[in-house]
């Protein structure tokens, strides 16, 4: 019986090697990399806009509803607060700097209509797509799923963001986990009756 499965690992491969012509006609070995494709996913994670934390919301509430079914968060969320702070001169000048990138508060994560979502600019700027694609999707775990932290560095509620050379892949595989609710180590933040 064969495997048609193994067809599929070919197109993943990440290295070829080529040659070409140096402007000296002497043949030189040139290493060029060939991206991985990328899982299925029915959003497009490059349709936010980094300036604008509301579009993250936005592709969140549309992932869950096609990923999952729903349900429709931007629905049953009145209030939605997603925003940039950024630190005054005179706390940079202290030195002493958030040790977090992001926060979510007692207001969203304890009410089920309040979404209110922090991010330091600073640290923010210094991200790759995908970290703050990672970042944003934490946040949504306290506010929304009331996640508290995993202690598995792969999910999307470990406490910190991940390293800059994590990949699209990478985020789809936790994001995955993170709506099936999948991941070893899963409390939930418990909020006061």
């Amino acid at each position: 019986m064969k495997h048609p499965y193994i067809l599929l690992l070919l197109p993943s491969l990440f290295f070829v090697a080529s040659c070409s012509k140096s402007d000296d006609g002497a043949e030189e070995e040139v290493d060029e990399v060939i991206e991985e494709a990328q899982l299925p996913s029915c959003v497009d994670y490059k349709s936010v806009d980094e300036n604008d934390l509301s579009t993250y919301w936005n592709l969140f509430v549309e992932d869950v509803k096609c990923t999952r079914g729903g349900p429709d968060y931007g629905a049953l969320n009145s209030q939605v607060l997603v925003r940039f702070v950024v630190q005054t001169p005179e706390q940079m000048a202290s030195g002493v700097t958030p040790d977090h990138a992001g926060f979510s508060t007692f207001i969203g994560y304890c009410n089920n209509s309040v979404v209110d979502i922090s991010v330091i600019k600073d640290y923010w700027e210094d991200y790759s797509e995908v970290q703050q694609l990672w970042l944003m999707y934490h946040e949504f775990g306290h506010d929304v799923y009331r996640y508290e932290h995993s202690s598995d560095p792969e999910d999307i509620m470990w406490p910190s963001v991940p390293r800059s050379d994590v990949k699209i892949n990478d985020f789809i595989e936790a994001k995955n986990r993170f709506f099936k609710r999948d991941f070893d180590g899963v409390s939930y933040i418990q909020c006061p009756s």
